[in-house]
C-alpha cells in the first residue's frame, strides 16, 4: 500500500505536462504576512551541498559575479527508486506545533531531460518524524526556463527540531537541472495556508478536450453498454400501449470503497451514506490475521458480513496472507527460525477464514504487496506458502474470484517500469506454479503528488491486459487536497479505468474522509465530498440507465443501458407492478414478463 504513506494537507504540484505556462497565485492579503515571515534556510550548510553518489549529485556552479549560488542537479543514471539520490536542505530546526504552516520557494530550469515535454522532475520530502508514514510530499515538473515554484505545506503532527527535514530527490531517468533561491519560511500561528502562493497543479491529458478522453467515452458505450428488449405478455397475449419505466439498480461493473465492521454492524452515518453511494466493499483491517485471531473481532466481522449480505452489497476479502512480519502475528515472528511451524500457521488461518466466510466473498486479495514483504519467503526459503494461499482457495472457496495485490505500479506517475515488470513476471510465476489460478490483478493507485497522466494509465492497463485477466483498481486515494484537481483527477481516473475491458473494479480506499484525508466520497459532515462529486456525477448520473417508454403491438419495448440489475415498473388495474431482471454481456439480452 505504501512505498510513502502521503499525508497531510498537500496543495501543490507541478506534473509532466504539456502546459506551457507556470501559474503561480498569490493574495494581496497575506503580504503582510509573508514579509513578517521567518527564514529558516541555513545558508552556511550549503557549503557542504555539492555531493556526487552513484546516479548523480549536486555541484556548485560558477557564475559571473560569484553573489549568487546556483547548484545543478544531475541524474546520471536512473537509480531502482527515486530517494536512492536524496540530499538534505540545510535548516535551522526548531520545535513546532501542529497545524505550523510553512512555505518552501525555489527557482529552477531543466537542462537535460528524458521526456517528451522537455522538462526535469523533483520529489520534494517534508519530514515531521521518524515514520515514514508522517511524510508529505510534492512532485514537482520543472521547465527548460527559469521559474519560481511554491509549495506550502501544513504540519499535521507536532514536530520535534530532530525529526524536521526537508529533502530533495531526483532519481529519475537521465536529467540535469539548475536550482538556486531556495528559501523554506516558517509563518505565525494563525497563518492562513490557502493565502500562501502556490504554484497551479497540472496534469498531461486534464484539458477539456483531450482526445484520449473523447476515445475512453466511445469505449465505455461501446463495452459497458448494450441493447435489450422487455417483451409484456398476459396469459400469453402482448400487453401493448403500456407505459414501463427501466431502471439500473446496480451495476455489472464493481464500484465500491472501504468500510469497517462496526460501522456496519452499529448502522453508522458512515455506512448510511456508505450504501447510498456503493454496492461493493472491502473491509479495509477486520479480515486480515491481526484482527481475525481475536474471537470478539472475528464474531464482529461474520455479522458485518451477514449484514452487507442482506443489504445486497457484495464483499470482497481483504487479504489472506500479507507476507510482512508487520502485518502477521506476533506468534508467527517468534516463530521465524521453524518453517515448518509457521507454515503451519499460515495454513491454519487461510483454511479458517475462507472456511467461515465461505459463500459470503465475491473474490479474495490472496497476496498482497509481495514486493516489499518477503519475511514468509525468508523463513520458508520458497514462494511455495503464497502459491498455497491460491490453491486453498480454489478449493474451499471455488467462486470467489482470486487477486493478487500491489502497490506501485499506476502511481508515481507511471515511471516504475522496473516494479511493473517484476509483477509481471510474479504473476506469471504464481501461474506457472499452480495451474493458472490468478483470475484477477489488483492495481492499488494510491495517487500521490505526482499526477499519472491518464495515457500513461491506459498503457500500464493494456500492458497487464495481455495477461488474459481481469484488472482491480483496488486501492484509490489521493494525497492532493485542492478540491478542484482531486475532483478532476478523479473524474478522469474512473473514465479510463472503466473504458478498460479488462478492468471489472474500480474500489476507493476510504468512503467518509478520516483523519488520513486520502478519501472524500463523504466529508465528515455527511454532505458529497470533492471526489464524491466526481463519483456521483459519473455512476450515479452519467454511467446511469433510466427511462420510460412504451410497449409496442407485439408488447416489446427496447432500450439501451448499462450491464446490470434492473428494476423494471408499470401500472395494471391500479397496482404498480414491480419485477427486475439482470442484464450482463455476452449474455440473455430478452426478457419476458407473464403476467
Amino acid at each position: 500500500m505504501k512505498s510513502f504513506v502521503f499525508i497531510g494537507l498537500l496543495l501543490l504540484t507541478i506534473v509532466s505536462c504539456a502546459q506551457k505556462n507556470t501559474k503561480t497565485v498569490t493574495t494581496k492579503s497575506e503580504s503582510k504576512k509573508i514579509l513578517q515571515a521567518k527564514e529558516i534556510i541555513n545558508d552556511k550548510g550549503f557549503d557542504d551541498f555539492e555531493m556526487k553518489k552513484e546516479f548523480g549529485g549536486i555541484t556548485l556552479q560558477n557564475t559571473t559575479n560569484n553573489t549568487e549560488l546556483i547548484f545543478q542537479v544531475a541524474t546520471t543514471r536512473q537509480p531502482k527508486f527515486i530517494y536512492n539520490l536524496a540530499t538534505r536542505i540545510p535548516i535551522i530546526t526548531s520545535d513546532y506545533p501542529k497545524g505550523s504552516v510553512f512555505l518552501l520557494s525555489f527557482k529552477a530550469k531543466s537542462t537535460i531531460s528524458s521526456l517528451e515535454t522537455g522538462e526535469a522532475k523533483v520529489l520534494w520530502l517534508f519530514k515531521q518524524s521518524s515514520s515514514y508514514k508522517d511524510n508529505i510530499t510534492a512532485t514537482i515538473s520543472l521547465k527548460s526556463d527559469w521559474q519560481t515554484y511554491y509549495i506550502p505545506f501544513q504540519a499535521t503532527k507536532e514536530i520535534s527540531a530532530e525529526d524536521l527535514a526537508v529533502i530533495i530527490q531526483y532519481g529519475y531517468k537521465e536529467q540535469s537541472f539548475l536550482l538556486k533561491d531556495i528559501s523554506f519560511k516558517s509563518y505565525a500561528n494563525g497563518t492562513k495556508i490557502s493565502n500562501l502562493p502556490k504554484t497551479k497543479i497540472t496534469y498531461s491529458g486534464m484539458e477539456s478536450n483531450a482526445q484520449w478522453r473523447k476515445d475512453a467515452l466511445v469505449r465505455i458505450d461501446k463495452i459497458r453498454k448494450g441493447d435489450f428488449s422487455v417483451i409484456l405478455t398476459k396469459k400469453g397475449t402482448p400487453i401493448s400501449n403500456k407505459i414501463v419505466t427501466i431502471k439500473l439498480k446496480k451495476h455489472f461493473f464493481s464500484f465500491g470503497g472501504i468500510i469497517r465492521a462496526n460501522f456496519i454492524n452499529n448502522n453508522t452515518r458512515e455506512y448510511q451514506n456508505f450504501k447510498t453511494a456503493f454496492q461493493h466493499a472491502v473491509f479495509e483491517n477486520d479480515l486480515k490475521i491481526k484482527h481475525w485471531i481475536h474471537t470478539s473481532r472475528k464474531e464482529e466481522t461474520l455479522k458485518a458480513i451477514s449484514i452487507l449480505k442482506q443489504d445486497n452489497i457484495s464483499l470482497k476479502g481483504h487479504v489472506l496472507i500479507w507476507p510482512g512480519f508487520n502485518y502477521l502475528t506476533k506468534k508467527i515472528k517468534e516463530n521465524k527460525d521453524n518453517p515448518k511451524k509457521v507454515t503451519n500457521l499460515i495454513n491454519t488461518h487461510v483454511k479458517d477464514i475462507l472456511t467461515l466466510t465461505k459463500g459470503a466473498i465475491s473474490s479474495w486479495d490472496v497476496v498482497n504487496e509481495v514486493y516489499t514483504n518477503k519475511d514468509l519467503q525468508n523463513i520458508t526459503g520458497s514462494e511455495a506458502l503464497l502459491y498455497n494461499g491460491f490453491r486453498l482457495s480454489k478449493k474451499i472457496q471455488p467462486y470467489a474470484l482470486r487477486f493478487t495485490n500491489e502497490y506501485g505500479i499506476i502511481s508515481k506517475g507511471g515511471i516504475d517500469t522496473a516494479k511493473q515488470e517484476w509483477y509481471y513476471n510474479f504473476i506469471k510465476r504464481i501461474d506457472k506454479n499452480t495451474g493458472g489460478l490468478v483470475q484477477g490483478i489488483g492495481i492499488q493507485s494510491h495517487i500521490g503528488s505526482d499526477l499519472t497522466p491518464p495515457e500513461r494509465v491506459l498503457e500500464i492497463l493494456n500492458y497487464y491486459a495481455t495477461l488474459d485477466k481481469k484488472i482491480s483498481i483496488s486501492e484509490f486515494t489521493m494525497d492532493i487536497q485542492e478540491p478542484e484537481i482531486r475532483e478532476q483527477y478523479t473524474r478522469d481516473f474512473m473514465i479510463v479505468a472503466f473504458s478498460h475491458p479488462n478492468v471489472s473494479e474500480f474500489v476507493f480506499w476510504g468512503s467518509t474522509q478520516d483523519h488520513r484525508k486520502k478519501v472524500d466520497i463523504f466529508t465528515p459532515n455527511g454532505e458529497i465530498g470533492s471526489m464524491g462529486k466526481a463519483y456521483f456525477d459519473l455512476v450515479h448520473d452519467q454511467w446511469n440507465t433510466d427511462f420510460s417508454t412504451k410497449t409496442n403491438e407485439k408488447g416489446a419495448l427496447k432500450g439501451k443501458g448499462f450491464y446490470g440489475m434492473y428494476e423494471y415498473s408499470f401500472v395494471e388495474n391500479n397496482k404498480v407492478r414491480t419485477g427486475s431482471f439482470v442484464f450482463e454481456p455476452n449474455a440473455k439480452n430478452k426478457f419476458v414478463i407473464a403476467l
